[in-house]
């Protein structure tokens, strides 16, 4: 009983001792919020504890928006596609870029990220066809193929107008080409405003198996042309050059409407061999003047092993090797004919022309993601740095 009695006083003073703690420290309330655990996954990004993990994609919010001001009629802007297709269909690294003509799309025209118009078109605009409000963010993107001597925009209106280019010009924001020139490591290094070619002295020499494939060979010149009557004039150029041939018993063979001779489009791949297996040179003749205007006729020579003869107000040791081609322009007809006669005279020096080919090749910039425009436009409109 003893024992008993002892034990029940030990418990309420243990009751009592618990009961005063309890008191003493009593528990507080708070509307402090919970702290949030994060994990880190392999892309860097966090997400809360509980919460569904969603991968980024290519939702509204990623999308970069790109209007058409002006009608897609025009390259290069004929080729972009709508939405995001163009992109997709180019297997580009980006295809978060859509594209429309709809100006409402975004309800405010200041949300586009970009603003394209073609230059052909824009600059018969009048100033109240033009976008009334911009934004800081936006770019006004100038787009044209065409040469600025075909096309010149004469307006001040438009002076620090657009804040960027898409054109042929090599220092564009966008550059359109007809060409990518690698090295036989296949980086690409042209073309450029800065060129770093080997010398020609410095190349390897050409093949005997190669010096052979020229031996078929047999006529001066050909030249593929569909616009008889051009800005450039070089309709009147050939008309000298065709005088100054006739004393060595050489001639331009002229294909298309401008010439006797016939070489349809739908039977392209036999005028190039035609070029390949029969003509010393090829006219690479622009039809007007711009710096770095230089079109797929350069291409014409140099993949058909045609000495291109150039004629343009382009640097050409932005676009071609020296001792690879002839400058009609810096020549004139006398001197150029007589340089052609002395090199079909000569085989060993007119194969000379072709040591650039051991080092050098030519494509064409929609062979790849990397140089083709449209994927490139999307590339740098993610470039935060642009």
């Amino acid at each position: 009983m003893r024992i008993f009695l002892s034990n029940k006083v030990k418990l309420i003073q243990l009751l009592a001792v618990l009961i005063t703690l309890f008191y003493i420290f009593p528990t507080k309330k708070t509307n402090a919020p919970k702290e949030e655990f994060k994990i880190v996954i392999p892309n860097d990004s966090a997400v809360n504890l509980g919460v569904e993990y969603v991968a980024d994609s290519d939702d509204k919010d990623d999308l970069k928006y790109i209007l058409l001001w002006t009608s897609a009629r025009n390259a290069p802007l004929a080729y972009i596609g709508e939405g995001q297709k163009g992109f997709v269909d180019r297997k580009c690294p980006y295809t978060n870029c859509f594209v429309t003509g709809n100006k409402n799309h975004l309800k405010d025209i200041t949300k586009f990220d970009v603003i394209a118009f073609a230059g052909p078109d824009v600059i018969r605009m009048y100033e109240d066809k033009l976008p009334v409000k911009r934004s800081p963010h936006q770019k006004y993107a100038f787009a044209s193929i065409e040469s600025s001597d075909n096309y010149p925009v004469c307006s001040n209106r438009f002076d620090s107008y657009f804040n960027w280019t898409w054109t042929f010009k090599l220092d564009s924001d966008v550059r359109w080409g007809y060409m990518v020139i690698r090295d036989h490591n296949n980086n690409v290094v042209g073309p450029n405003k800065e060129m770093h070619w080997i010398k020609h002295g410095d190349m390897d020499p050409v093949s005997d198996e190669f010096k052979e494939r020229l031996k078929s060979k047999s006529k001066a010149a050909a030249w593929y042309v569909s616009s008889c009557r051009s800005r450039s004039k070089r309709e009147q150029f050939v008309k000298e050059l065709q005088k100054e041939l006739k004393q060595f018993d050489l001639t331009v063979d002229v294909y298309g409407k401008c010439g006797p001779l016939q070489c349809s489009r739908a039977k392209e791949a036999e005028c190039f061999d035609l070029i390949k297996e029969k003509y010393y040179f090829y006219l690479s003749f622009e039809n007007s003047f711009s710096e770095d205007y230089v079109t797929e006729k350069l291409l014409n020579a140099v993949w058909n092993n045609a000495v291109p003869i150039v004629y343009g107000a382009a640097n050409y040791s932005r676009f071609i090797a020296d001792g690879a081609y002839l400058n009609a322009r810096d020549m004139g007809a006398e001197d150029l004919a007589a340089k052609m006669n002395q090199l079909i005279q000569n085989p060993d020096d007119y194969a000379e022309y072709f040591r650039w080919k051991n080092h050098y090749s030519y494509h064409r910039k929609m062979d790849s993601v990397y140089t083709d425009e449209y994927c490139l436009f999307c590339s740098i409109l993610n470039d935060k740095q642009k």
